[in-house]
């Protein structure tokens, strides 16, 4: 009988060349899907293609990023992420495991993502924490990004956001909710919407540390928002971004 099965998984992205597979010639770009199919296939010893709940980009890490696969298999579900984690590499893991509705779609049954971004906004450089966020020396105004935030929140267009505007039909997204919170040194971004632009998160966040660096001021982002402001785009680093949550019905 063939089985939808769900995937939880997480990964440190420092050494992978983003999520999805890339279809480049000539060019040998390992990724967390070419990993994964590839140890999917030599478990069930059949070719495996993986249902992703989204891409991420080079460097960016997860720590709750769902997939799901079908496959003909009597193995029991915790057998399969026991030798699902025995092969894989120590910087991916799966974390959860369970069979869902044949129909459920890890990408199209979503309802919305939150993604993680981590700053440490310090003066000193720190070894133990560059390949997990960006640090930014310039002491921040977080009052001013929450400010900045608020005014993000709702259906809205985000074509200044992102970079490949091309690519779809439209640039409309419903940002639910940006939360920023700061412990000790570190500057927690947490922007939840139903779907994501390409480099849309990290764009965000580059944006909102203009505000709190008083580069870009409070009044000036209706203007920016509507286009009527010139904004010069740039994506925050990619290793300070986590997909942290991904929400179904």
């Amino acid at each position: 009988m063939e089985k939808n099965i769900f995937f939880e998984i997480e990964y440190v992205g420092t050494n992978y060349f983003g999520f999805q597979v890339q279809n480049k010639e000539n060019k040998k770009e390992v990724t967390i899907q070419s990993i994964f199919e590839k140890v999917l296939s030599k478990l069930f010893c059949q070719s495996i293609k993986i249902n992703a709940s989204g891409r991420t980009d080079r460097g960016v890490h997860a720590k709750a990023h769902p997939l799901n696969f079908k496959v003909n298999t009597e193995i029991p579900l915790k057998n399969i992420k026991k030798a699902i984690n025995s092969f894989l590499p120590s910087d991916i893991r799966v974390k959860k495991v369970k069979l869902v509705a044949l129909d459920f779609h890890s990408r199209f049954s979503a309802k919305s993502k939150i993604y993680r971004y981590i700053i440490l906004n310090q003066k000193e450089f720190s070894v133990f924490w560059s390949k997990f966020s960006w640090h930014f020396a310039k002491q921040l105004n977080i009052g001013l990004m929450r400010q900045a935030g608020e005014k993000l929140i709702g259906l809205k267009d985000f074509y200044i956001f992102t970079k490949e505007t091309k690519k779809y039909r439209n640039c409309v997204r419903n940002l639910k909710k940006i939360s920023i919170n700061k412990k000790r040194n570190f500057i927690y971004i947490d922007i939840e919407a139903n779907g994501f632009l390409y480099q849309m998160a990290r764009n965000i966040v580059y944006f909102l540390t203009d505000v709190g660096s008083k580069k870009i001021t409070i009044n000036q982002i209706e203007g920016i928002l509507s286009r009527k402001i010139k904004f010069i785009k740039k994506p925050a680093p990619s290793w300070g971004l986590y997909l942290k949550q991904v929400k179904y019905q």
